[in-house]
C-alpha cells in the first residue's frame, strides 16, 4: 500500500496560534483540520472555564461557539473583553443556532469581533482567521509605535506640548511639566492662554503679536529662561489645524550674558576711571597752590579768605566728580521709581569734560514729568554706552550730540511711558551693520571695540519690557544715527520681550 504524501507542519508558514471553544468534538476536529492545514497552531477547550483559563496564555485568536454547557458565549465574550490580559484578543463567535439578527447584534455589543453563522466555508473560515489576527498584529504594531513615540517624546529635553486648534492643551512631555513645574491635571486639557498667563506674566495675544511681527522671545519664570517657539502642524486630511508649542531652557546662556554684562561693566570702569582722574588733577594742583599761599601768610585777611574761597570751590567740584561716580555704580536688585531726566543728566556729567575736548556742542531737550521702574545702574549703563559710541562716531573733529527725554505713548502697545533719544552729527552707521548691532560681539570699531556695548543696552531694555529703535544716515547733511528708546512706566515683571527696529 502506497504512503500517502503529507506536507508537514515545519514546511508551513506559522500564521498564529487560535483557541477553539466548543462543546463538539466533531466540530472542534473540522476545524482544527482546516486551520492546521493553513498553518495555524490550534488548541482546544471544551467549556467556557476551560476557554477563560487557556485564553490567558494570549492566543493570537479566539473561536468559540455560542452555546456552550456551562455559559453562553455572550458571557465568556464580556469576561474576555473586561480581563485586561485578554481584552486585546480578538473573538470570532460561531453558532449553528443563533442566527437571528439581533443574535449577531448582542454577540458583537458583548465584545466579539466577528460572527459567522454555521456551515461555514474553509475558504472563508481561513480568510475571516487571517483577517481578525491581521487586525491584532496591526494594533500591537500601533500600541508599541504610541508607547515608542511617548517614550521618545518624554525624552526630549526641550518642553513640549501639543495644542488642539481651539487652544486647548493635548498632550504634553515631561519635560514641559518638570520645566513649568506642573503635573499633568494642571496642563492637559486646560487652556494654554491660562498657562502662559500664571507661568510666564505674560498674555497669551501679546507673545502672538511680537511673534507675527518676526520676533523670537525669551521669557523666563522663576529663575529660568526660555527661548519660546509657538507654531502651526501642517494640516492632514480630515483633521483641523495643531499647533506646537516648543520651550528651550537658556538659563546657562543667559548666566553667561551676565558674565559679559559683567566684564564690560568693569571696562567702562576702567575707562571712566581714566577720564576721572584726569578731571580731578587739576583742582587737585589748584588747591595745592591755593593752600601754599595761605599758609605763607601769618594772617587770614581778605585776601586769605577769597584764596580759602576758591580751596572749598575747588573741593566741591571733586566732590561732585566723585558723587557722580558713585551714583553712577550703585545699584538696587529690585528696580525702583527713577525720574528719566536725573538719570540722563548723571550719564552726561561724565562726558562732558570729553565732550569739551573734541568740541562736542550738546544739546538736551528734557520734558518728562513720568517717573519710570528701572534698575538706575543697569540704565545708566545703557544710556552710557550709547553717549560713547556717539562721541566715538563724532570723533575729534567735533559735532553735534542731541539728548532728549520725553513723556509719550508708545503707538504700538498703547503703553504710557517716558521716550529717550540719543542723536549724533557722526559717520553714520552703514546699511549692512544695520541688522546686526545689536548682536553679541560684533563691531564696526575692529580692535578698539569689544562688540559688547550695543548687546548689553539691547539687552538693558529687555530686561526692562523697552523698545529700541535705530535711524541711520551715512551721507548728506544730516548723516548721523539716531537711537529711539521707550521705557514703561509701569513696574516690569518677570518676563521681557524686546522689540528692536532698524531704519536706514
Amino acid at each position: 500500500m502506497p504512503e500517502s504524501k503529507i506536507t508537514p507542519m515545519r514546511d508551513l508558514a506559522y500564521r498564529g496560534r487560535v483557541l477553539i471553544i466548543d462543546d463538539q468534538d466533531a466540530t472542534r476536529y473540522v476545524f482544527r483540520r482546516i486551520l492546521t492545514k493553513a498553518g495555524f497552531q490550534v488548541e482546544e477547550a471544551a467549556t467556557g472555564a476551560e476557554g477563560l483559563s487557556k485564553s490567558l496564555d494570549g492566543p493570537d485568536l479566539i473561536i468559540s461557539d455560542v452555546n456552550l454547557p456551562d455559559m453562553l458565549g455572550y458571557d465568556l465574550s464580556r469576561r474576555i473583553k473586561s480581563n485586561p490580559v485578554t481584552s486585546s484578543i480578538p473573538l470570532l463567535q460561531i453558532s449553528a443556532t443563533f442566527i437571528s439578527e439581533e443574535s449577531k447584534v448582542q454577540a458583537l455589543e458583548g465584545g466579539a469581533d466577528s460572527y459567522l453563522v454555521q456551515p461555514v466555508e474553509p475558504t472563508f473560515l481561513v480568510a475571516q482567521v487571517q483577517a481578525l489576527i491581521r487586525m491584532r498584529k496591526a494594533e500591537i504594531s500601533s500600541r508599541l509605535s504610541a508607547i515608542e513615540w511617548q517614550t521618545t517624546f518624554n525624552a526630549l529635553n526641550d518642553g513640549l506640548a501639543l495644542i488642539d486648534p481651539a487652544g486647548v492643551i493635548l498632550r504634553t512631555n515631561q519635560s514641559f511639566l518638570r520645566l513649568l513645574d506642573l503635573k499633568h491635571s494642571d496642563a492637559e486639557g486646560k487652556k494654554l492662554f491660562e498657562i502662559f498667563d500664571s507661568k510666564f506674566g505674560l498674555p497669551l495675544t501679546d507673545f502672538l503679536a511680537f511673534r507675527s511681527a518676526g520676533q523670537s522671545p525669551e521669557l523666563s519664570y522663576g529663575s529660568r529662561w526660555f527661548r519660546v517657539l509657538y507654531d502651526r502642524i501642517p494640516e492632514e486630511p480630515f483633521r483641523e489645524d495643531a499647533f506646537i508649542l516648543l520651550l528651550t531652557e537658556v538659563t546657562q546662556q543667559r548666566k553667561l550674558q551676565e558674565t559679559l554684562k559683567m566684564t564690560e561693566r568693569l571696562a567702562a570702569t576702567g575707562r571712566l576711571a581714566h577720564v576721572i582722574a584726569h578731571e580731578i588733577n587739576n583742582p587737585l594742583e589748584a588747591l595745592a597752590n591755593l593752600i601754599f599761599l595761605v599758609q605763607q601768610s601769618p594772617v587770614l585777611d581778605r585776601g586769605n579768605r577769597e584764596l580759602m574761597n576758591q580751596a572749598l570751590i575747588q573741593l566741591e567740584r571733586i566732590s561732585e566728580i566723585t558723587k557722580q561716580i558713585l551714583i553712577y555704580h550703585r545699584e538696587s536688585k529690585q528696580p525702583v521709581l527713577a525720574d528719566g531726566t536725573d538719570l540722563l543728566q548723571g550719564v552726561l556729567a561724565m562726558f562732558r569734560p570729553q565732550m569739551m575736548v573734541n568740541h562736542v556742542e550738546l544739546i538736551t531737550h528734557f520734558k518728562s514729568s513720568r517717573p519710570v521702574w528701572v534698575h538706575p545702574g543697569e540704565m545708566r549703563q545703557a544710556f552710557g554706552n550709547l553717549v560713547s559710541n556717539a562721541l566715538d562716531a563724532i570723533g575729534e573733529d567735533g559735532g553735534t550730540l542731541r539728548v532728549s527725554c520725553i513723556d509719550t505713548t508708545d503707538l504700538l502697545t498703547k503703553r504710557k511711558g517716558v521716550r529717550f533719544v540719543f542723536s549724533d552729527s557722526g559717520s553714520g552707521i552703514p546699511q549692512e551693520s544695520l541688522l546686526h548691532i545689536f548682536d553679541a560681539f560684533y563691531t564696526t570699531k575692529d580692535l578698539k571695540g569689544s562688540g559688547i556695548g550695543l548687546w548689553l543696552t539691547s539687552e538693558v531694555i529687555n530686561k526692562h519690557r523697552g523698545r529700541v529703535r535705530v535711524r541711520s544716515r551715512t551721507s548728506g547733511p544730516f548723516r548721523g544715527a539716531l537711537f529711539d528708546i521707550f521705557l514703561p512706566e509701569r513696574r516690569p515683571d518677570e518676563s521681557a520681550i524686546i522689540l528692536q527696529e532698524v531704519h536706514s
